[in-house]
């Protein structure tokens, strides 16, 4: 069975960014690898999300697309909110929603919710039949402007006519790095760059700001624009 922390096994950390990402997380652990070092790392976040969607109107019969789900950070409190087969999770590393479904939820708890996932690193949602509430937290954080165009395109295609899309993002009027999407890097917008890229891909913002994240970073709700 592979280390669950680095503790277990130590690596330096130029090997280990070396390393493809499957195997990152097999060194690190699924909760370390997506920021969740300790417990309490771990849950507030998800508690955060939760709280927040439920303050928006979140309902157990709304159909959720969780975008980046990752290792289930937020829905291991949605799952069990949700009516069956209400979630939806998309996620580009395969290994860390099976290790969510591991070793955070009860397996007749997943049985009975039937949660949906599809994987991929080309923000494919043909597997969600529609959605009325979506949110992808700390994923634009990690993107570059023309990937962030791309995500929203694509969920624009399955958004129900009422939609709504919950985004964070750092805010910032600083030059980005060069180079593709990094789940290692952070990338800064303002919201005025933001509203222009979700423009193009048929949304309409609103600028949310301050939401308790702890690392600062602000939120947006974007609206389905009509198509033309």
């Amino acid at each position: 069975m592979p280390p669950s922390s680095t503790l277990d096994s130590p690596v330096r950390p130029k090997r280990l960014s070396r390393l493809r990402p499957s195997d990152r997380i097999a060194q690190l652990g699924h909760r370390t690898y997506v920021g969740g070092k300790t417990p309490e790392m771990w849950y507030s976040i998800g508690r955060l999300q939760y709280h927040f969607l439920v303050s928006q109107g979140l309902r157990p019969d709304h159909r959720f697309l969780d975008v980046g789900c990752g290792a289930l950070r937020l829905g291991q409190f949605l799952i069990p909110y949700l009516n069956r087969g209400h979630y939806f999770g998309l996620e580009a590393e395969p290994s860390l929603v099976a290790a969510g479904l591991r070793d955070e939820l009860p397996d007749a708890l997943v049985a009975r919710k039937a949660p949906v996932f599809g994987y991929g690193y080309a923000f494919d949602v043909g597997f969600v039949p529609g959605f009325d509430v979506a949110m992808a937290q700390s994923l634009f954080t990690h993107l570059t402007p023309d990937d962030i165009g791309v995500c929203l395109q694509n969920l624009r295609a399955v958004t129900a006519p009422q939609a709504q899309l919950y985004f964070s993002f750092f805010e910032g009027d600083r030059a980005n790095r060069k180079g593709p999407s990094n789940a290692r890097r952070s990338w800064f917008y303002t919201a005025d760059r933001l509203t222009q890229v979700a423009a193009a891909a048929g949304w309409a913002t609103d600028y949310i700001g301050d939401w308790g994240h702890p690392r600062g970073q602000k939120m947006v709700r974007a609206t389905p624009l009509p198509k033309a």
